[in-house]
């Protein structure tokens, strides 16, 4: 019998279900990430993920650094055991264990870490590397159930409010989609019992209301290159918003710190950062105690590859494990980071009973994929809706303006173009667009219709929607970007447009993900009615387009569209509520 599809209904009901978890008081913890990996010829009858170890020259081809232990074994008693003496006597709470699958040979030596664990009052929890079959979030569900009855039980697996703890690392987090996650972790949490507490690796808004809490593995792409006294700030500045979100939504905020990064004897050309003599790891940690996050992740205890570690070696040996000594407790003592849960509508009661009797009689089709803040908006609102599948989209006589007044692009930056006929979609959403039909685009990644059948087509424009690109050399009114060129750079509303609007600008953000796709009035067919709602401009003036934008067309089709990173924005609400009126009033 086939495996029945999973349904876009099914899918919105979990988004539906995952939005409603709440951590009002998580335990403050550190926690380091932990590999198993290790082999050696006298336990394991060959070196695994040692090569070219010569103990006499204390030099390892795939190692940074030389352990103080030496290439040892992870399935070695005597190793575990040591580990678990300096991660108790530095102040660690536990391991975040990396695990590849069901009886690889990484998960061996779990059950031993878990009892040495036990023995000195430490925690472990698994990091959830890969899904086994991309894009079927079914094939999660055999893996999940494995940890849940192999490994959760016992007494030193780490759980939060009577839930098993895993992170999920950022591979297995792009192999499915944040619905499809939801979806995983509801079917999970229906046949265990509060379920999972699942901690993404992702520091955006959509993803912290999916999974229980928020990190990041590794902060090097911020540091790389900085100067040691740039290193606080800069990591002050990649982590604050994600903390506070996590702290609007309820969510259990990780904040990431890293003794320094090396992977050049693995990678060509690789990158480095410096330890600047222990200055670095001491700076990470000066940002947490400036942050004060629910949780400080170490990258890592013994990622040796990548010179990661903190884990004793004989170029370094226990000096960050002594300041891992020294400032967890100081973590510890802060007080309880305020958490202000602000309303996701952020309009009136009189505005959103205006908005709902606008769509009185009315649907918006929702296409599929959906997972931006968009969605959630238009859930907690209240306005009509329907979730299509791309069955729906193509089906005969069914996408057209009578039957859905507005059409919602929420999803990241890929679409299905084809069901059954080459560019089928494609051809059904210009016919919808021609007739009159709505099409609002607010997706939960930088472009959307980028990726058309998992290539990449760039086809907004071919649904009007006058997107820019980044360009190697970035332009003002002509170009995207990936960083900001530029100094100063703020977001102006077009008050005339949003009355509601304050009339303080708002700030590019300073973390996170920063690639600017504007819309651009030149970009715009010659018979477009373009009314910009909020643009981009820089501390010299200039202007870098828009983030948010309504245009009308001659035949009554109508686009609108706001960057990602301005929906995850208190300004959001408002932004939104224009753009449905206008929908429902076709104008």
């Amino acid at each position: 019998m086939p495996i029945r599809d999973i349904s876009q209904a099914e899918l919105l009901t979990a988004l539906r279900a995952r939005a409603s978890v709440r951590y009002n008081a998580p335990p403050r913890l550190v926690l380091a990430f932990y590999y198993g990996w290790y082999g050696a010829p006298e336990v394991s009858g060959k070196w695994l993920h040692w090569e070219s170890v010569d103990a006499q020259r204390k030099r390892i081809a795939t190692s940074t650094h030389y352990p103080v232990l030496g290439a040892y074994d992870s399935n070695d008693p005597k190793v575990l055991e040591q580990h678990c003496q300096w991660a108790r006597a530095a102040g660690l709470d536990g391991f975040i264990y990396s695990w590849w699958g069901i009886g690889g040979y990484e998960e061996k030596p779990l059950p031993r870490l878990l009892d040495a664990a036990q023995r000195h009052r430490l925690k472990v929890c698994l990091y959830y590397e890969q899904v086994p079959q991309p894009g079927d979030p079914r094939s999660v569900l055999p893996d999940l159930r494995h940890i849940l009855r192999q490994f959760a039980p016992h007494p030193a697996y780490l759980k939060v409010q009577e839930r098993p703890v895993l992170f999920v690392y950022g591979r297995a987090m792009e192999q499915l989609s944040l619905a499809q996650w939801a979806w995983a972790l509801e079917t999970i949490r229906a046949e265990f019992p509060p379920g999972v507490c699942a901690i993404g690796d992702s520091l955006g808004r959509s993803a912290a209301r999916v999974f229980d809490g928020v990190h990041t593995y590794n902060p090097v792409g911020a540091l790389e290159g900085k100067p040691l006294d740039a290193i606080q700030p800069t990591l002050e500045a990649h982590y604050r918003e994600a903390i506070q979100t996590a702290g609007e939504l309820g969510r259990i905020a990780c904040m990431t710190i890293i003794p320094a990064y090396d992977d050049t004897k693995i990678r060509t050309p690789g990158i480095r950062t410096d330890r600047f003599g222990g200055g670095a790891y001491r700076k990470g940690w000066d940002a947490v105690l400036s942050l004060n996050p629910d949780w400080v992740l170490i990258t890592s205890f013994n990622e040796w590859h990548e010179g990661s570690e903190i884990e004793p070696s004989v170029e370094h040996g226990e000096r960050e494990l002594r300041t891992t000594a020294e400032y967890a407790p100081r973590f510890k003592r802060l007080p309880e980071r305020p958490r202000i849960a602000t309303p996701l509508t952020a309009l009136t009661g009189e505005a959103v009973a205006a908005l709902r009797r606008a769509w009185e009689g009315k649907t918006i089709g929702v296409l599929p994929d959906a997972q931006s803040e968009a969605l959630f908006w238009l859930l907690q609102v209240g306005l009509p809706v329907e979730a299509l599948e791309y069955a729906d989209v193509v089906a005969p006589n069914r996408l057209t303006p009578t039957r859905y007044a507005a059409l919602v692009y929420a999803g990241g930056e890929g679409y299905r173009a084809s069901v059954n006929a080459p560019d089928d979609v494609d051809r059904t959403l210009e016919a919808y667009l021609q007739a009159g039909g709505v099409l609002l685009a607010l997706p939960s990644a930088p472009l959307p219709f980028y990726y058309a059948d998992g290539k990449a087509a760039n086809r907004a424009g071919k649904f009007g929607l006058p997107i820019a690109v980044s360009a190697e050399r970035a332009e003002a009114g002509k170009t995207g970007f990936e960083t900001p060129p530029a100094t100063g750079m703020q977001f102006r509303w077009n008050r005339a447009e949003l009355p509601r609007m304050g009339d303080a600008p708002l700030p590019f953000p300073a973390g996170g993900d920063l690639r600017w796709r504007p819309a651009l009035r030149t970009l715009a067919r010659p018979d477009a009615n373009y009314t910009p709602l909020a643009t981009l401009y820089d501390a010299q003036g200039r202007n870098w387009g828009d983030g948010a934008v309504w245009i009308r067309y001659p035949n009554g089709g109508a686009v609108g569209y706001v960057w990602f990173r301005l929906l995850e924005t208190p300004y959001a609400p408002i932004l939104l509520a224009s753009l449905f009126e206008r929908a429902a009033q076709k104008r």
